[in-house]
């Protein structure tokens, strides 16, 4: 009896198995896998943002000491405002068995175009730099009685000469002139049957035979808005996301099959495409005394999540003198005041609000990368070429 009862009991129990795998379904497709890990991944809620720091070529950003559960995917979502920009800014050391491994307790050094591992040491000492720097005086100070015209204030604190500033692609290629947008393609299909596109998936573009050729590579973008001068006087160009890039492998008639070698973001059928420009890995910092003065005329404002750092838009280029590394401040004119004590006129200094350098120039535009600011800037801020007072060389 006790041998039935258990053979039973056996049968039952393979039986609630077999209908419970029946009910579970088939095995998730990688697109409905990588949707739900994406979905799980999004949550940065979770990462406890770390304190700032300065490197040693004085450019500032942030310190992430990981805890349990961290993965690369959800530190980029909280510190860089999109979990798909990782694996462009990581810089590991390609030695490890694993370089994209991370463990509880290592130190992460983020800024808007690095993500890397320090030691304990280097982050103890890049966190008492900020600290120095934050206790630093905020200016020069005063004339103690009015004069006819004041000095220039600076109140940015004075770091070390910054040589380079890294080039972040996704920012240096997210303004585009119309010219550009003129001349784009699109991905017009994909052989694959999937909505949603991503890194290794080939598609087809819009050009064919004799206007592309195997091995040719494109920028992947999707426009968001135009951008204008300031007072809306003049179409300038175009925000763009940048998604990613792609290579041609074959090109057949009218269209020509490409590859997608990196994708920052889900791609679909109909995002455009313009020939990739190779981007230098850094730029070295220079003046430009005679270049023109400008403005802001854009700020992105789903680039980054931290203050020093952005990306901005400007209304002058190479026309106007500048290059690759020019250094820009940000200034609020001095104006005309009266003394009432004396009725005196004094013309008050002109104050330094922020320190840019130029990372992609394009003949009437630039795309500038800020250094240091002591407030958020603004559309219609001025800049100028940094003067001698400031420059960092």
């Amino acid at each position: 009896m006790r041998a039935t009862m258990r053979s039973l009991s056996i049968i039952l129990f393979l039986f609630f198995f077999s209908v419970m795998a029946v009910h579970a379904g088939p095995e998730p497709s990688d697109e409905g896998r990588s949707a739900r890990e994406a979905t799980a991944r999004s949550d940065s809620s979770l990462v406890a943002l770390g304190p700032w720091a300065v490197d040693a070529a004085g450019e500032r950003g942030r310190i992430h000491t990981v805890l349990s559960g961290d993965t690369l995917w959800d530190i980029s979502e909280a510190y860089l405002g999109t979990p798909w920009v990782w694996p462009s800014v990581w810089r590991d050391n390609d030695d490890i068995a694993n370089p994209h491994l991370i463990v509880p307790e290592d130190r992460i050094w983020i800024t808007s175009g690095e993500m890397r591992r320090i030691t304990p040491v280097e982050a103890e000492r890049m966190i008492a730099a900020e600290q120095e720097l934050a206790a630093a005086p905020q200016g020069l100070p005063r004339e103690k009685e009015a004069v006819v015209s004041l000095p220039a204030t600076n109140p940015l604190p004075v770091l070390p000469p910054a040589q380079s500033i890294r080039v972040v692609e996704r920012a240096a290629m997210g303004f585009l002139s119309p010219e550009m947008i003129q001349g784009a393609t699109s991905i017009v299909d994909s052989p694959t049957e999937r909505h949603w596109l991503a890194q290794g998936d080939e598609v087809y573009l819009g050009i064919g035979e004799g206007e592309v050729s195997a091995g040719e590579q494109f920028t992947i973008f999707r426009e968001i808005e135009p951008v204008y001068d300031v007072g809306k006087k003049r179409k300038l160009g175009y925000h763009v996301d940048v998604l990613g890039w792609l290579e041609v492998v074959d090109v057949q008639g009218g269209s020509a099959l490409a590859r997608v070698v990196q994708s920052r973001s889900a791609l679909l059928r109909g995002d455009q495409v313009i020939p990739r420009r190779p981007m230098p890995a850094q730029v070295d910092v220079r003046k430009s005394p005679t270049a023109l003065e400008g403005a802001i005329v854009f700020a992105p404002d789903d680039r980054t999540q931290m203050g020093d750092g952005d990306h901005v838009y400007l209304n002058r280029g190479s026309l106007h003198g500048f290059e690759a590394g020019s250094e820009v401040e940000v200034y609020v004119p001095g104006s005309r005041r009266s003394d009432k004590v004396s009725g005196r006129k004094v013309m008050t200094p002109d104050h330094v609000v922020g320190q840019l350098v130029l990372v992609e120039v394009q003949p009437k535009t630039a795309v500038a990368y800020v250094t240091h600011t002591t407030r958020s800037l603004e559309v219609g801020d001025l800049i100028r070429p940094t003067s001698d007072r400031i420059a960092s060389r």
